[in-house]
């Protein structure tokens, strides 16, 4: 019998049909996208990425960098199904379309003849960080009396424009005989809420101003009238304590002058103004409404043993260097220290003192170089009426 040997050759396989089966491969599929987003908006790395079938993406998602202007690209990494990986890239754009923020009063006046800086205490904020410049919009002239109508104008790099109304009152100018009026109803509540320049925010409450939980009060920041507190039992209460210390030292401190109610203020200034003038009297004593004395929170320091009392001549003596060596522990400080008139608004009083706690005292100290309340908040203290 012969043997019959079968030889099957092994690349094609059929099927019963007599069809070949062949293997298919899956594409990797990828669309990318080209995105345009807002500055410092939250966008993924791989928000790019608007189709993906047959693959994995390698690169690890986070978010892209969005806190800068302009054009960037973003490679990503996607791997197929047989592992094999290749680099997609698409461009984000980010762009800027919010407008600064302008902080401003809305009303401001003066009298006929008068200049004023309409541009004090007036900012603007940009969420770019960029440094913004605001300007005036409309005519107005300050020796005709009327009122204007203008607006504040603040525009960033990106082109975004923010304009705010304000109007401007230009009173009759008073007669040589009429007399300066006091402001009586405290700072104006328009502050409410805006920031200083160095970011604090301001509280305005029924004309009293508070900074960061500060009460504040000078030629910037009235308070009304009506504010009579009296002076606060923890503040004499922490001046006994700093007394009795300054005693065991061989001094013999006391307030001479505490809690002053606004009309107590109101005369001593105008007799002030009636001696010196009013320009000289603005330099050393407190319009009705701007003393801190008012405010409950500071007094005027005097020695039993010394004869200088209230006045330059206690600035070289030895109580008054104890003083502004000490008084920070007590949480005092120096209100209008020496040198720094152009920031309080008031010349150099080495026995005034105002009580702001311990913690905010030992900043202001400074290491002996007095910080004033003005330049640590960030504020001004000038009279605008």
């Amino acid at each position: 019998m012969k043997k019959i040997i079968l030889f099957i050759t092994p690349f094609l396989l059929l099927t019963a049909c007599g069809k070949k089966v062949e293997e298919t491969k899956e594409e990797l599929k990828v669309k990318t996208e080209d995105l345009t987003v807002k500055l410092n908006e939250e966008v993924l790395n791989t928000k790019g990425i608007t189709e993906l079938e047959n693959g994995t993406i390698v690169t690890e998602e986070q978010n892209i960098d969005t806190s800068k202007l302009g054009e960037q690209t973003i490679t990503i990494t996607i791997k197929d199904n047989e592992d094999n990986e290749k680099e997609y890239t698409f461009k984000v754009t980010v762009i800027d379309d919010e407008a600064p923020v302008i902080t401003y009063k809305k009303e401001l006046s003066t009298t006929a003849g008068t200049k004023i800086n309409l541009l004090k205490n007036v900012s603007a904020k940009d969420n770019s960080g960029e440094k913004i410049e605001v300007t005036i919009k409309g005519s107005y002239d300050f020796n005709k009396e009327g009122t204007y109508k203008l607006e504040y104008i603040a525009k960033d790099s990106s082109g975004n424009e923010a304009s705010e109304a304000f109007t401007l009152t230009v009173k009759k100018a008073p007669t040589p005989t009429e007399t300066t009026t006091f402001r009586t109803s405290g700072t104006d509540s328009s502050l409410n809420g805006t920031k200083t320049s160095k970011g604090y925010t301001i509280t305005v409450k029924n004309g009293v101003t508070y900074i960061d939980g500060y009460l504040i009060a000078n030629k910037t920041y009235s308070l009304p009238s009506t504010y009579s507190p009296g002076l606060n039992s923890d503040v004499k209460s922490k001046a006994d304590a700093m007394f009795a210390d300054a005693k065991k030292d061989g001094y013999n401190l006391y307030i001479a002058s505490g809690f002053r109610s606004y009309d107590t203020q109101k005369k001593l200034y105008t007799n002030y103004v009636k001696r010196d003038g009013k320009k000289a009297a603005d330099t050393y004593s407190a319009r009705p409404g701007a003393s801190e004395h008012q405010s409950g929170l500071a007094f005027d320091v005097c020695d039993r043993n010394v004869s200088a009392c209230i006045n330059s001549n206690f600035d070289s003596t030895a109580q008054a260097k104890w003083l502004s060596e000490n008084a920070y522990k007590y949480g005092f400080i120096l209100r209008y220290p020496k040198g720094k008139t152009d920031k309080t608004g008031y010349k150099y009083e080495s026995w005034h003192f105002r009580y702001v706690g311990v913690d905010l005292a030992t900043k202001l100290y400074n290491g002996g170089n007095w910080i004033t309340l003005e330049e640590y908040f960030g504020i001004t203290s000038e009279y605008d009426y």
